[in-house]
């Protein structure tokens, strides 16, 4: 009895070739009838893409450069990574308000053919749009943003739309946030004005009652270190406090400066109590009552007029951003209507369909000619057990 078993390559190479012409006519067949289904069922998709990049914050660097020549008082603000952008860009694009702008600009629950007497028939035109919208970030720091539709003016058209919409949003953003800073730092140089009116009456009042002018020889050195302290330490709590509105408080910019005025606090209350060793800064406790008087008077004045020349140019700043309405964002390309379609990939589908089905023809082909040409028992009795299957095997 010949052996059945093992794998022949060359009778496997045998039965293709003579198989030849069904197997090519399968896989013909097969492809020009998938090619057929596809182009016939599965919409043409056309896919336009713009590529932005975000325009840099010169509103911090702007206020830093002023901050630096006030007095060397240091801040920096800091301007918004790349990351965050891209961030916020993604957050905004796939956001519902987005979305929806989109589906009621282009009548996209018409095209979607949404029923919407359907409770939820705008979670499913936005879940489709979403997976039609694509952004991704390049190499080079370009954010893209591309979009299918039906036909290429179609995608081209929705792309530069979301393109704008983002735009006019972060602008939205800004001027709101500008706008809640202006507000805030209005207020704040509205008491600092009234507060050095005040500070300046009771200096000019305590002049006239003590005889107190010629500061600059009696109290030079202990004045001067003791309100640049001072000035210092009201301008670090101003900053913090500042920073603390426009952060949260766990932002790396927060924290430093929370350190620098402990620091100073710490130094300051030193030398209140126990004056500078190995100096002739002493303590303003032994200090004549007089002095200590007008030094308080001096004192508040200096730090008063630091502090409002320390606001003003941020409220300055302020108002400009609220009021500015130019672009954030840089448009290097903008989106225009595709050429060739995006999907489906025709040919593909088409040929992958064929070497399936061919392959199982093949199979079929192989298993038929091996049942009918074996004579091992167990063949046999397998083929004679699947020819008595009846619908009742199964119940």
């Amino acid at each position: 009895m010949a052996s059945t078993s093992g794998f022949h390559l060359l009778d496997y190479i045998d039965f293709i070739v003579k198989k030849k012409q069904l197997i090519l006519l399968v896989f013909l067949a097969s492809f020009v009838a998938t090619y057929i289904i596809v182009y016939a069922l599965v919409e043409d998709q056309f896919e336009a893409s713009a590529t932005i990049i975000p325009r840099e914050d010169e509103a911090s660097s702007i206020a830093n450069s002023v901050l630096r020549g006030v007095r060397n008082v240091p801040l920096n603000l800091g301007g918004t990574s790349p990351n965050v952008q891209i961030d916020l860009f993604k957050t905004i694009i796939y956001s519902r308000t987005m979305m929806e702008s989109v589906i009621r600009k282009f009548n996209l629950l018409k095209i979607y053919k949404i029923d919407t007497t359907d409770p939820a028939y705008m979670e499913r035109a936005i879940k489709r749009l979403s997976g039609e919208v694509q952004t991704k970030e390049t190499e080079e720091l370009a954010f893209l943003v591309s979009a299918r539709a039906g036909t290429g003016r179609m995608a081209a058209d929705v792309t530069n739309f979301i393109v704008q919409e983002l735009n006019s949003r972060i602008i939205e953003l800004q001027v709101s946030r500008s706008r809640d800073n202006r507000m805030f730092l209005e207020s704040r140089v509205e008491e600092l004005s009234n507060e050095i009116k005040v500070a300046e009456d009771s200096l000019r009042a305590y002049q006239e009652r003590t005889g107190l002018l010629d500061v600059k020889t009696q109290l030079q050195g202990i004045l001067n270190t003791h309100a640049s302290l001072e000035t210092e330490f009201a301008g670090k709590q101003l900053q913090l406090g500042i920073l603390r509105r426009m952060y949260n408080n766990d932002a790396p910019q927060v924290k430093e400066l929370e350190i620098q005025v402990q620091e100073y606090e710490k130094k300051l209350k030193e030398l209140r109590t126990n004056g500078d060793p190995g100096s002739p800064l002493l303590p303003l406790k032994d200090l004549p009552q007089t002095s200590v008087g007008f030094l308080n008077r001096y004192r508040e004045v200096e730090i008063d007029n630091l502090l409002l020349e320390y606001v003003m140019p941020l409220y300055e700043q302020a108002k400009f951003e609220e009021k500015k309405d130019y672009p954030v964002l840089q448009v290097i390309d903008y989106a225009v209507p595709p050429i060739k379609r995006s999907y489906p990939p025709r040919s593909l589908f088409a040929l992958i369909v064929a070497i399936a089905m061919t392959t199982i023809v093949l199979v079929a082909l192989r298993m038929r000619d091996a049942s009918r040409n074996s004579n091992d028992p167990r063949w046999i009795a397998l083929v004679a057990e699947i020819k008595r299957w009846d619908w009742n095997t199964w119940n």
